[in-house]
């Protein structure tokens, strides 16, 4: 037997393979030959599939929709992981500027020689120095509440 008559009869066998294969999908390598095989690969078109469509199918329907629905569940899910993080983001931010002016306010406190508040006619009462001591616990115990968890004390 020749050498053409053996690669003649391996690459009918090869055809008649793919031709009782139920899918049949055509793949371009990077050589730009085209391919025909019965396994699916990446970047593989089907173009011909003997599996019977479920009764009730019609004749136009896309035996990818399986994965277009599942690809569109994953890129809702993708989204919604992005928006926790970018809510996540913003409770952080607003957290840290909250501690800073909890921080800031406590060592104005610390700070002051002498505390007192400002009634509605803009008039100062002082403190005395237990009520000054008091409001300087108070400070840092909101300070310490909001800032818990965050570098920088």
């Amino acid at each position: 037997m020749s050498r053409y008559t053996t690669v003649l009869i391996v690459t009918l066998a090869g055809v008649l393979g793919v031709a009782h294969a139920e899918n049949v999908y055509r793949w371009i390598d990077a050589h730009g030959e085209v391919h025909y095989t019965d396994q699916w690969r990446p970047g593989a078109v089907l173009i011909r599939t003997n599996v019977p469509r479920p009764a009730g199918a019609s004749p136009d329907s896309n035996p990818w929709s399986g994965i277009a629905a599942e690809d569109k569940a994953a890129a809702g899910a993708l989204k919604e992981r992005q928006a926790a993080s970018a809510v996540r983001q913003d409770e952080e931010r607003q957290r840290a500027k909250e501690c800073k002016q909890a921080r800031a306010q406590y060592q104005a406190l610390i700070n002051a020689r002498r505390v007192f508040t400002t009634d509605s006619s803009g008039q100062r009462h002082f403190l005395s120095d237990s009520q000054a001591q008091a409001a300087r616990l108070k400070a840092r115990e909101t300070m310490d509440s909001l800032c818990a968890g965050q570098s920088g004390s």
